[in-house]
């Protein structure tokens, strides 16, 4: 794991009794290196993306529940079943490592853009799921601090409780029945280069010692979204950036936060495009744009640019997500982009029980191995995501199939998901509020 960081004023402070400070203790910008859940596992390219493509079903799920009518926006928010606000699943495809608590404990946490709590799971631990790491264990840190109930970012989980003596517990649920239950609590956080650098800040986190669903080759999560739990929030970010590389690659993806004033585009193999980021507040963790229209070959698909709109009670719109694998459109949407590619490759749709995972292919004969795709391009507003061949279609060989890595949101929603981002550098700028990307070698 590489950190950057480009100081001129490092102050370490003490743990406060909430973490709201810890933006004082940052600075500089800092470079971390992400893996894929299933990098190391021998898997060929389709089972890499057979295995995604599972893992955003159950995101499509939580995501069309969040939009429909069971968002997250706080005390008002409405709720599962048993009280919960829901988020998105837990079962995410990005990992970075950092480590907790003095002296510090290695800790692999899951990265979620669609979501604001950092937690991992904690020893002892009532009931825990299985994970790389050692469990993290408060009582050998000098640093682990538990949250009295009057702290700032305590009154600020949907679902706390303070049965414990001025303890602030808390209880946080993913659309997947992924779910975490523990003290909240302040604890150092350290990134660390390879050649020694550290950066060391005073973080609150979600200490679970009652855990159960999937966390998928991880200990925790480290929440980036909008909402005032997520290392975002807490450490004032005002941009932060990631370059996914393909699930297959040797190279490893990176994530980049901090000021990020310079040299952020150097690995950029072409022109930097920008689109506003949209607030919505029935759903304010999420990062939406605005889109626009979809082009397939030389085809602008007839699809009205309310089809991608935001609504006022919070359903619809466009979601920029690294958690989802898939490019989930609605069902109308998808119709009219498998008619468009029908009507260009000329190749004979594969029924269900052929596709892998239900996902929508065609059969190639033998005799026409190397088919011409036609391109795919989103339209969003003041700029164009032009694909690269890759990043949505697979091509099974093996089995003579070429599938589209699009799927149905259940909803009128659309999530742009990891897939189409591979090899670009994706920028969010929170001060701006825009998106920036561009393609390059991550």
């Amino acid at each position: 794991m590489q950190i950057i960081i480009n100081l001129v004023v490092f102050v370490l402070v003490a743990a406060p009794a909430y973490a709201s400070s810890a933006a004082s203790a940052f600075a500089g910008d800092v470079r971390v290196a992400l893996k894929h859940v299933d990098a190391g596992k021998q898997l060929s390219k389709p089972e890499l993306i057979r295995r995604a493509t599972q893992r955003s079903k159950a995101r499509a799920a939580a995501l069309s529940v969040l939009r429909n009518g069971r968002r997250f926006s706080g005390e008002s928010s409405q709720q599962q079943p048993g009280g919960m606000p829901v988020r998105p699943s837990g079962d995410l495809e990005y990992v970075l490592d950092l480590a907790l608590g003095t002296p510090p404990q290695p800790v692999s946490a899951l990265l979620d853009t669609g979501s604001g709590l950092i937690w991992t799971q904690c020893a002892p631990c009532a009931s825990c799921m299985s994970q790389p790491d050692p469990f993290y264990t408060p009582a050998q840190s000098a640093s682990f601090e538990p949250m009295r109930c009057s702290g700032l970012l305590c009154n600020d989980i949907p679902h706390r409780s303070c049965q414990r003596p001025d303890t602030c517990t808390y209880r946080y649920a993913y659309g997947d029945g992924t779910t975490t239950t523990g003290v909240f609590a302040t604890e150092r956080f350290t990134f660390t280069s390879s050649s020694g650098e550290t950066l060391n800040v005073p973080l609150g986190f979600g200490c679970g010692s009652m855990n159960a669903g999937s966390l998928n080759n991880g200990s925790g999560i480290v929440g980036f979204g909008r909402d005032p739990l997520s290392l975002v929030s807490q450490l004032s970010i005002r941009r932060f950036s990631y370059c996914l590389t393909p699930y297959n690659s040797a190279r490893r993806s990176t994530l980049l936060f901090g000021s990020l004033s310079d040299g952020v585009y150097a690995d950029a193999t072409g022109p930097v495009q920008t689109t506003p980021l949209v607030r919505s507040p029935q759903n304010p963790t999420f990062y939406y744009v605005h889109l626009t229209g979809i082009t397939v070959g030389t085809r602008r698909l007839r699809i009205p640019e309310s089809a991608f709109a935001l609504q006022p009670d919070g359903s619809g719109g466009v979601i920029v997500d690294s958690g989802t694998a898939l490019t989930l459109l609605p069902g109308a949407v998808v119709a009219e982009a498998v008619r468009a590619f029908m009507a260009q490759l000329r190749l004979p749709l594969a029924t269900n029980g052929d596709s892998p995972d239900d996902s929508v292919c065609f059969v190639v004969p033998p005799s026409r191995r190397q088919v011409p795709v036609p391109r795919l391009a989103f339209h969003f507003q003041g700029a164009d995501l032009d694909l690269p061949r890759r990043n949505y279609v697979l091509e099974d060989n093996r089995r003579g199939r070429l599938c589209l890595l699009l799927a149905d949101s259940g909803d009128e929603g659309t999530t742009i998901g990891n897939m189409v981002q591979q090899d670009m550098r994706v920028l969010y700028d929170l001060e701006a509020e825009t998106l920036s990307f561009a393609p390059a070698q991550c």
